[in-house]
């Protein structure tokens, strides 16, 4: 692997983070909280640091951040997802539930609840067609 090869992998996962946050400090300050749009950059900008300089280092996690690694690593990623998801699903069904009591109406988490249940149905069939 060349060593712009190994940068570029080394700044991917903080240009998503700059990418991202940036995008979301952009939207805070349109919608006229300017006092959280600059604290937002200035914490994202702060993240991405720390995520470039933790994937110079060799370790589990650093591998993963580069986009590389073994398939032990790549495991590891892929249940740290599985977990997140779980969390994400359960904060997003409870949401729904709390905000239809209150307000009648599932709002916001109703929608994550629908693209969540959308999107795991035709992750079922895609993946079974493909093993």
């Amino acid at each position: 692997m060349t060593t712009k090869t190994r940068v570029l992998r080394r700044s991917a996962t903080a240009g998503i983070l700059l990418v991202g946050g940036g995008a979301l400090a952009a939207a805070t300050w349109v919608g006229g909280d300017h006092g959280l749009a600059v604290g937002l950059v200035v914490f994202y900008v702060v993240a991405a640091g720390t995520a470039y300089l933790w994937s110079r280092r060799d370790t589990d996690v650093a591998a993963i951040m580069r986009w590389e690694g073994d398939e032990r690593q790549f495991g590891i990623d892929r249940e740290a997802n599985v977990i997140t998801a779980h969390a994400m699903g359960i904060a997003a069904i409870i949401g729904a539930i709390v905000n239809t009591a209150v307000n009648g109406d599932p709002g916001g988490y109703g929608v994550i609840c629908f693209v969540g249940g959308v999107t795991y149905a035709v992750a079922l069939v895609v993946l079974r067609r493909r093993r």
